[in-house]
């Protein structure tokens, strides 16, 4: 084999070597969410630890149903309604973000308007912001409004933060499609508003994933604006009930694992099912000419 081959073997071995590392970083500690939530509390405290387990159960997704009774069932209940409030307000949150976003977002792609990329820069301040540093201003005016532990204050809350992410996403996505689409649609009689809907917006699916799957998964993952905001019982989101777990007097690890499995699936599945639309919807306008 000639010294070029050769060469080039090595050269993709290592970067098929390297790219298997990146995969195995990245997917381990989901699957050693997955190996806990199957194993027994005693053989996760064994020294040594043992990565394969040497018992396999499934009695701590029993337990979070309510079909196995243990000394944390109580805290255990409020996992699947909790689950049901952050698919409740992650769905509502999208929802307005496809809407007022895409819309904003269409606007400042197609239109001259005064102050436009002060407003798109005061955007996306108001994006770059912590999140801790908003809390005080949302419980006193939550608070004031009546909005405090319910779900259209987490659904308001978290518009304000994914609205900016959403508009540009969509903007730059927008400026990817021809103009001479809308003027088309506005010869053939069309006003602004029926272009936007009847001609642009359907071939915006890529945009619309990637913005709506991106909002999804930042108010799933969402913690500390529920746990300050949500603190009545059954009011609050799933990420919250999980962290309180951990302040049970006898912590069940594998219950904790699981719970945390459950809730890192729907995310994962967004992601493996909308993985292509995702892409090309962020990468969108990062390539002119």
């Amino acid at each position: 084999m000639r010294p070029i081959a050769l060469k080039r073997r090595a050269n993709r071995t290592v970067v098929y070597a390297l790219l298997a590392l990146v995969a195995l970083w990245l997917v381990g500690p989901f699957l050693w969410l997955f190996v806990t939530s199957v194993s027994y509390q005693r053989n996760l405290l064994a020294r040594p630890l043992a990565f394969i387990p040497p018992e396999i159960t499934f009695d701590n997704y029993r337990r979070i149903l309510g079909l196995v009774r243990f000394h944390a069932e109580l805290q255990a209940a409020k996992i699947l309604p909790s689950m049901l409030n952050s698919v409740i307000v992650a769905i509502a949150v999208t929802i307005v973000n496809l809407i007022v976003g895409t819309t904003a977002g269409y606007a400042y792609a197609r239109f001259r308007v005064p102050l436009k990329m002060l407003s798109l820069f005061a955007l996306l301040f108001t994006r770059m912001l912590p999140t801790i540093v908003l809390i005080p201003a949302y419980f006193l005016l939550f608070k004031a409004l009546g909005l405090q532990n319910t779900l259209t204050g987490l659904v308001l809350a978290y518009c304000s933060f994914t609205l900016p992410f959403t508009i540009w996403i969509m903007k730059a996505y927008f400026e990817t499609i021809p103009a001479d689409l809308d003027k088309s649609a506005l010869v053939d009689g069309c006003n602004r508003l029926q272009a936007y809907y009847r001609v642009v917006l359907p071939v915006s699916g890529p945009g619309l994933v990637a913005g709506g799957a991106f909002t999804f998964m930042l108010c799933w993952n969402e913690f500390i604006v529920a746990q300050v905001l949500n603190t009545k019982l059954g009011t609050t989101t799933l990420p919250p009930v999980i962290a309180g777990m951990n302040a049970q007097i006898n912590i069940d690890y594998s219950v904790i694992a699981a719970s945390g499995f459950l809730s890192a699936l729907p995310a994962v599945l967004l992601v493996l099912a909308f993985q292509k639309y995702m892409v090309q919807g962020l990468t969108a306008g990062s390539v002119k000419g």
